[in-house]
This record gives C-alpha cells, sequence and structure tokens, in this order.
C-alpha cells in the first residue's frame, strides 16, 4: 500500500510563480492546499521581466509589498530597436490604453521564486520540497497524486510545473509549434551599458530576417543585466557554431548591442535551450487543470512567460472555487477556463507573428505618429490582452495577416 502524504483540497505540482500564486489565492479562499517541488530553492531559471497587469494579482496574494521591500528593479516600459537601421521606440507603460498599470519589475528568478513559495507557505500551503510528483489518477469522488514518497488525495489537482509539462507528456499532448523552432543562448553580465533615461526597461533588439532573430537586454538592480540572442534553430544549426560561439559571434555583429557589450563580463557561465515553444491539446480533465507553462508555452520576445503563468493561476483559482461550490470537477466544468487560457495565448502568439514581419516591426518603431496605434501596442506589451476596446487585437488576431502601413492606417488613423 502506498504511503499517504495527507488530504487536501487541492494539490498543486510545481513551486514557480504561478504554482505559488495559485497555492496563495486558495490559501486565501480557505482552501488546504499543498505544493509539490521537486527541485530545491533558490535555483537559476529564466523569464526575468515582469508585465504590469501582473501586479493586481501580487497585490491580492499581499506579496507586492514585499517584491518591492526587497528592491526589484522597477520596469516602467519596453525598448525595442531594429539593429540594421538604428530605429527604435520606448513603450512607456503609464501610456498603454489603460494608465492604471504603469510599472513592473525586473526579477533575478533565484530569489523571486524563493520569495513567492515563501509567502504562499506563510499563508498556509503545505509544501513537499523536494519531491517528484510521478502520476494522476482521478478516481470515483476524489484525485490522488502520486509521488516518489507516496499518494497525496485532494479533490483536484493542478499541474503548474512549467516546462517540464507534468501531465502533457504522460497523456502525449504536448505538441511543438512547427514554425516556431527557435534557440536561445543566455546568461547574466557585469559591466553592460544602461541608458540613464530609462535605466529599468528591458531592451529588445531584431536582426535580420525571421529565420534570424533577437536580442534582449534585463538590466537588474544588482548592476548585472541578463543578455540572451533567440534566433531560428535553422538558422543556428547552418552556422556550425556552438552555442557560445554563436552568442558572441552574434552579439560582436551587432550595431545596438555590440557596443555595449564591449566590457561586459561574464558572471557563471552562459545557457542555452532549443524549441521551447509548445501547446497541449487539452488544458483540463476529470479533476485536472493545467497553469501557465505546464498547457503551453510561447515565444519569449513579449516577456509573456511569467505573466501568463500568473493570470491563469488568478483564472484557475476563481474557476476551483465555482468547482468547489457546484461540486462538480469535471473536465467540462472547466471549460471556461481552457477558452480564457486558449484566448490570452491566440493574442500573444498573433502578436508575436507581427514582431517577425518587418512591415509591422517598422510600424512599431515609428508607432509615435500615430497615438492610438502606439497605445494599443503598449497595452499588449503591458500584458492588457483581455481589453475588448483595444482594436489592434482583433485586427492582429483576424484573417488579415496584412500588416503594411495602409492596414494600420485605416485601423489607428
Amino acid at each position: 500500500m502506498a504511503n499517504n502524504l495527507g488530504s487536501f483540497d487541492v494539490a498543486i505540482v510545481g513551486g514557480g510563480p504561478g504554482g505559488s500564486t495559485l497555492a496563495a489565492l486558495l490559501a486565501k479562499q480557505g482552501r488546504t492546499v499543498c505544493v509539490v517541488e521537486r527541485d530545491e530553492f533558490p535555483r537559476f531559471r529564466i523569464g526575468e521581466s515582469l508585465l504590469p497587469f501582473s501586479m493586481d494579482t501580487f497585490r491580492e496574494t499581499g506579496v507586492l509589498e514585499k517584491i518591492e521591500r526587497d528592491g526589484y528593479m522597477v520596469k516602467h516600459g519596453a525598448r525595442f530597436v531594429v539593429d540594421e537601421t538604428g530605429e527604435e521606440e520606448c513603450f512607456w507603460f503609464r501610456n498603454g490604453l489603460d494608465e492604471e498599470h504603469p510599472f513592473a519589475f525586473q526579477v533575478q528568478r533565484a530569489p523571486f521564486d524563493k520569495l513567492l513559495l515563501e509567502h504562499a507557505v506563510g499563508l498556509g500551503a503545505k509544501l513537499f520540497q523536494p519531491l517528484s510528483a510521478t502520476g494522476f489518477r482521478a478516481e470515483s469522488g476524489q484525485a490522488v497524486l502520486e509521488t516518489e514518497q507516496g499518494e497525496i488525495a485532494a479533490q483536484v489537482v493542478a499541474d503548474v510545473s512549467g516546462r517540464w509539462t507534468f501531465m502533457s507528456g504522460r497523456q502525449k499532448q504536448r505538441k511543438l509549434h512547427p514554425s516556431h523552432r527557435k534557440l536561445s543562448v543566455f546568461g547574466h553580465f557585469k559591466g553592460v551599458v544602461r541608458d540613464e533615461s530609462d535605466e529599468g526597461n528591458i531592451i529588445i533588439a531584431r536582426f535580420g530576417d525571421a529565420k534570424m532573430g533577437w536580442f534582449w537586454l534585463i538590466p537588474f538592480s544588482d548592476g548585472t543585466t541578463s543578455v540572451g540572442v533567440v534566433a531560428d534553430s535553422g538558422y543556428f544549426r547552418e552556422t556550425g557554431q556552438s552555442p557560445a560561439e554563436f552568442f558572441h559571434n552574434s552579439v560582436e555583429a551587432s550595431r545596438s548591442i555590440g557596443p555595449r557589450m564591449t566590457d561586459a563580463e561574464l558572471i557563471g557561465e552562459l545557457h542555452s535551450e532549443a524549441d521551447f515553444s509548445y501547446t497541449s491539446e487539452r488544458h483540463v480533465a476529470d479533476r485536472l487543470i493545467k497553469v501557465g507553462d505546464a498547457g503551453a508555452f510561447i515565444d519569449p520576445v513579449f516577456s509573456s512567460g511569467v505573466f501568463l503563468s500568473v493570470k491563469a493561476a488568478d483564472m484557475a483559482a476563481k474557476e476551483i472555487a465555482r468547482a468547489f461550490e457546484t461540486g462538480d470537477f469535471s473536465e467540462g466544468a472547466f471549460s471556461d477556463y481552457e477558452k480564457k487560457v486558449r484566448q490570452g495565448t491566440k493574442v500573444f502568439w498573433a502578436f508575436i507573428d507581427a514582431f517577425y514581419n518587418k512591415e509591422f516591426l517598422k510600424q512599431m518603431v515609428t508607432s509615435r505618429r500615430r497615438p492610438l496605434l502606439q497605445k494599443s501596442i503598449t497595452s499588449l506589451l503591458a500584458g492588457d490582452i483581455y481589453n475588448p476596446s483595444n482594436q489592434l487585437i482583433s485586427f492582429l488576431t483576424g484573417e488579415g495577416g496584412a500588416y503594411a502601413d495602409e492596414e494600420l492606417q485605416l485601423l489607428m488613423g
């Protein structure tokens, strides 16, 4: 007989930002909740630039005050650069369609994730760490989460396991995005040149065509900077270079990033990841709900990863509360959650596809001459993806796909 590790209202697999946020929200609802996390914290993770529309959820859980206390770099906007021409535009969050979300933070994930998890535990969540989940089954009247040390009974299990994709992998539902096979190489550096006027803002520099890629620069409050390059996997293979060689050669060739890295010194080692964009055929099942990267991960150009996990955690908490009210934990009961998650992902994917189109990128970096277009882009960059008043959302997700100036002129004036 398997060892019984306890019974809870909700068992959560994964203690990253999505799992910790979901645990905190459920604990504040008065639910008994446990978090099963396989890694010891702190540990390195990428995904270091937050979006303003996560701040409301952090405020609701009570952790926002702690984030502010710990002195993370404040992010007021995002600067986009065309590497070949030097054209650029900074999108300040205060200038979006919704002016009530003017800032976010740049965070080193090791201490940040630890902070969020400890906050959830402080609210009453039970933590099993390090402990790996090994299986899931829905039985009559309950769900059972199987782990290396025994079983946990719950009314519902939330898979927030990140790119490990605990359940999607077991269900063989994980599907790579066919047209976004990318490689990323990244690391932390000291000595990267910053702009005093917008020191806390992320910089995204696009180079080459869609098969080439882009750089990110994310500044931290301790003076270090996260620097990464993302490119088409096929293009990378054609170069015949190692990931480290590709990174350094790309930086050296860049007109916008190279000069900032002249005196930069790598801290630790470079990391690389490949073919990281995927989705799951289903985000829900009987007594199971997938949150954030456990269900899908998209191209990171707009720093959407943590935001989508936290937003999904907020929606999942509401859906789970409704399930406890009705007593219905079936797949059908969670269908609204799945629709909302897919809708948000669709908006970001449409925005990402537009970014890789040179014509739309041109409109981005010259959007100052059309204030409504700039406001609409700014709102998407802030994470305001469910705003029905943003006409750019319907334009990008519609049947069009043409990003020429005349189309946007008709839309945005």
